[in-house]
């Protein structure tokens, strides 16, 4: 059975290793082979230390587990723009679970945050314009595309993103 539940500081680990293991999967031809064969690991585990670390009061991060492994998370910056609300900054699920309905789980939860903690029901995320099955998985969740931008990337690279936006969450709920 599924468990989500807000992430706690000895998380982060897990949280960095998934993220990197997505990333390494899913970001090749994105992100340079050098980024992701040789400094997703460490660079993905400092972001996460930190993001713990010193916490931003408007974040939430849950962590969807099965049998006490963490298989999923999401991290959510409430009313991060002033025009599109709230951040989905990151969604990832182990690929071997992929398809199971964790991503729906988490997009979920990410709805009743935003509906319980602020007025503004709007959230947005941006995903890579080549990230196919994630543009499919976010359509269905009934977002729309709003705008395609070419963005730096973490590894100074620069790709083409789309920012999907929900002006009211509640249809997840």
């Amino acid at each position: 059975m599924i468990i989500l539940r807000p992430a706690q500081f000895s998380d982060h680990v897990a949280i960095a290793n998934l993220h990197a293991e997505s990333w390494r999967q899913n970001y090749r031809g994105i992100y340079s082979d050098n980024f992701l064969d040789n400094e997703v690991e460490q660079n993905r585990l400092n972001a996460w230390n930190k993001r713990f670390e010193f916490r931003d009061p408007n974040q939430y991060v849950t962590i969807a587990t099965l049998n006490e492994t963490l298989v999923g998370f999401s991290c959510i910056l409430l009313d991060h723009d002033p025009v599109f609300g709230s951040l989905l900054d990151n969604l990832h699920v182990s690929s071997n679970i992929q398809n199971s309905g964790i991503g729906k789980l988490l997009m979920k939860d990410c709805a009743k945050t935003i509906l319980a903690n602020i007025n503004d029901p709007k959230m947005y995320l941006w995903v890579y314009d080549v990230n196919k099955n994630a543009r499919a998985f976010y359509e269905r969740m009934k977002g729309e595309c709003f705008e395609i931008t070419e963005k730096q990337n973490e590894d100074g690279t620069r790709s083409v993103t789309c920012r999907y936006v929900w002006n009211d969450v509640s249809v997840f709920i």
